[in-house]
């Protein structure tokens, strides 16, 4: 078993650097396990994840983060319920989501959801 490594892009403002499809990301290489998304120390950007189901559907989990970092780790994990072959974007918080090794964790029930992430600028 093993988490599968999300590098986000990072947005630069009046700046086209990113090409997201609806069928573009990372398939998790062990669902349970899901992604570890290297979010750094970006207490202050909302990061914006894109979870992207096959023909069957999915269910995300967004991990609670640890405190510290996460401050609000108290509002637990965020369950993300994914139709059948329809892009969901989330704007997740660093309060609530980042993890102490500077991370954002999120695990699925199924082998074929695909994952991207992007770095809003301030």
């Amino acid at each position: 078993m093993a988490t599968t490594a999300i590098t986000p892009y990072q947005l630069v403002k009046n700046t086209n650097v990113a090409k997201l499809g609806a069928a573009t990301g990372t398939v998790a290489a062990t669902p349970a396990d899901g992604w570890v998304i290297a979010a750094g120390d970006r207490d202050g950007d909302i990061l914006l994840v894109k979870f992207v189901a096959d023909g069957s559907g999915d269910t995300v989990i967004v991990l609670a983060g640890d405190d510290p970092p996460a401050l609000k780790k108290g509002q637990g994990n965020l369950t993300i319920t994914l139709g059948a072959s329809v892009a969901h974007v989330v704007a997740l918080e660093a309060a609530r989501f980042m993890q102490n090794d500077g991370t954002i964790k999120a695990t699925c029930t199924d082998a074929g959801t695909l994952c991207e992430a992007v770095i809003m600028p301030r």
